[in-house]
């Protein structure tokens, strides 16, 4: 064989070993649909810095926001060490 035919070889059977090794954990971790347990998508545990409009299962609720008041414990710690944040939180939310 020579060297191109060499690598047209590896190629054509180095594809489809590719595919296997990334498709195979799929086809044997997949749970039918009627298995899956539904998870709640409220809250998360924790929080997300740069996001302080999402809602921490792990913090106290907060209160509807209002441009220009005071920012909740979780805008507070989500923009912790983030220059601007805080500051877009409280004057310009959505």
């Amino acid at each position: 064989m020579t060297i191109g035919s060499q690598r047209i070889v590896r190629i054509a059977l180095g594809a489809p070993a590719a595919a296997a090794f990334l498709f195979a954990p799929t086809a044997l971790l997949d749970t039918p649909s009627s298995l899956a347990t539904p998870v709640a998508q409220g809250c998360y545990d924790g929080v997300i810095p740069w996001n302080p409009y999402l809602k921490s299962c792990s913090l106290p609720s907060t209160q509807p926001h209002v441009r220009g008041a005071a920012p909740d414990a979780t805008a507070i710690i989500a923009c912790h060490d983030h220059p601007g944040c805080l500051s877009w939180y409280v004057n310009g939310a959505p």
